[in-house]
């Protein structure tokens, strides 16, 4: 009901060419459970997974817990890690049964605590690695939360410079995977995430090459699923090694631009000053 009510549809509406009104009606009060095929057409009209729909048959709080993922992974893109740090802090005082939002909360949780400088990179290593031990496996499979994991400590291995750790969780992730489903999946999605992250780790430990076949990999898929949340990510780096290979200055300077126009479009100001501040010759090239 309440997202049928944010995309402002009346049950008319939503009933049509899937069943009547008063069905729709019976399914919002919780009074009858929509067969397989009647929630397949609901997903499509309301434009999300199926998967969603039956979580939230399942699941009376699922609304909730969504809504509280959702939040946590646009305060993570923003960098906003205090927020995410309040928001895992409170939930997970209300003890939730749920075996997978508590490992989603303890994820979020030992990785804000980390970028707050609550614990220390080694204590959120040991932490997450524990998380995974402890969680059954069949629960760290749904929504892809034991790729996220693994992401997260090839990250932070990363970050403490041992590169031979980082690579070893990286490649416990197959970003290969085929996926039948829309190519809207956020899983896939997700896995820009991941290539930008193990291109980066490879530019870090000098191997510009195989960090440059990724970035075109993330830059193919990028377009491919028509998502530009990483593009100025990869367009930068590729500028970089392409500065460090002494590639031709047009293409150096045509990947800074590509950079430089997708952080304008997403506004991320902290990208714009270090393009204008530190590459500002590459784009006044015509």
């Amino acid at each position: 009901m309440r997202l049928r009510k944010l995309l402002k549809m009346t049950q008319v509406q939503l009933s049509q060419d899937i069943c009547t009104q008063s069905t729709i009606s019976m399914i919002e009060k919780g009074e009858i459970k929509p067969g397989l095929d009647i929630l397949y057409l609901i997903s499509i009209k309301l434009n999300k997974p199926i998967s969603y729909f039956a979580n939230l048959l399942l699941d009376k709080d699922y609304s909730y817990k969504y809504s509280i993922v959702q939040e946590m992974e646009e305060q993570t893109t923003m960098q906003n890690y205090q927020l995410v740090y309040s928001i895992t802090e409170r939930e997970l005082s209300y003890k939730h049964t749920d075996a997978w939002f508590f490992a989603v909360l303890k994820w979020n949780y030992y990785l804000s605590s980390y970028k707050t400088g609550i614990i220390t990179i080694d204590k959120a290593i040991l932490e997450l690695k524990k998380l995974l031990e402890d969680t059954k496996n069949i629960i760290l499979e749904k929504d892809f939360l034991k790729d996220r994991v693994y992401n997260t400590l090839a990250f932070l291995y990363a970050t403490n410079k041992n590169f031979e750790f980082a690579m070893f969780y990286y490649n416990k992730i197959d970003i290969n995977k085929d996926f039948s489903v829309t190519p809207r999946l956020n899983q896939e999605i997700y896995y820009l995430r991941i290539i930008y992250n193990k291109s980066k780790t490879y530019y870090d430990m000098g191997d510009l090459l195989c960090s440059q076949e990724l970035i075109i990999i993330g830059i193919k898929k990028s377009i491919k699923l028509e998502n530009m949340s990483f593009l100025g990510n990869f367009y930068y780096y590729l500028g970089l090694i392409q500065e460090r290979l002494n590639a031709p200055i047009s293409e150096i300077s045509n990947s800074f631009k590509n950079a430089y126009y997708f952080f304008k479009i997403l506004e991320r100001t902290p990208y714009i000053d270090i393009i204008e501040n530190k590459k500002s010759e590459y784009l006044n090239l015509n």
